[in-house]
């Protein structure tokens, strides 16, 4: 049986944290990266309707003869194979309440630059409307490690990358949140993310399709 195959565009988006959990996990499988353009957007579709996939859609996950398809989907099978979805009960309840509010929270900033609201809304309105979010999660995470507890599951990886979405859009929005801000160096110092981070087949910018007004392309914060 060949690798794994992950296949989606070549920019961070919605594969990045899928990435991030099996580069975590040491899972030797193919980053299969589709350029964010109209050579790359004709190859997937070469590819969309050939794969096997009930609902053809990246990213996608092959190991053998499983094939996925949608991120929530691919991420929530991997921790549950590799033994990071929670140890006990209230842990898996943590686990998926987190996850489904990953959803939200990272919709509500790529909404924002994608949509008409960033001109008329502007940066400084937005920020205060997000303020809510980042304090519920302070107050999920309190004094543990990881978002279920001492231990790292798959639902880290989803927030870790939504978190830094935001770093990038506002340097110093963690600030006011020292529970946050202190998860998020502990999961940006993990040993493993760290040489993922560093390694070259890494692309850190853009972080959204080329629709976004940001992190769709241009040249990045300098505090990438």
């Amino acid at each position: 049986m060949g690798k794994p195959i992950l296949g989606y565009w070549d920019l961070r988006g919605r594969g990045e944290p899928i990435r991030y959990l099996l580069h975590y996990k040491g899972v030797d499988f193919e980053d299969k990266r589709y350029p964010a353009d109209a050579v790359g957007f004709e190859e997937w579709q070469r590819d969309k309707f050939s794969l096997g996939f009930d609902f053809p859609n990246l990213p996608y996950y092959i190991d053998g003869d499983i094939k996925l398809t949608q991120s929530i989907a691919i991420v929530r099978y991997l921790g549950n194979k590799l033994g990071l979805d929670g140890k006990t009960d209230e842990q898996k309840r943590r686990v998926l309440v987190a996850e489904q509010q990953s959803v939200d929270f990272r919709d509500k900033l790529r909404s924002f630059v994608i949509g008409s609201e960033y001109e008329k809304t502007g940066k400084e309105a937005f920020l205060k409307s997000v303020q809510p979010m980042f304090q519920l999660w302070e107050k999920f995470l309190g004094d543990r490690k990881f978002l279920a507890g001492d231990d790292v599951t798959y639902v880290d990886f989803l927030v870790f990358e939504n978190l830094d979405y935001y770093r990038l859009f506002h340097e110093t929005i963690l600030d006011d949140y020292p529970s946050v801000k202190a998860y998020f160096g502990r999961m940006e110092n993990l040993p493993e993310l760290q040489e993922y981070k560093k390694s070259p087949v890494r692309r850190p910018w853009p972080i959204f399709g080329p629709m976004a007004k940001f992190g769709g392309g241009g040249d990045p914060p300098k505090h990438l």
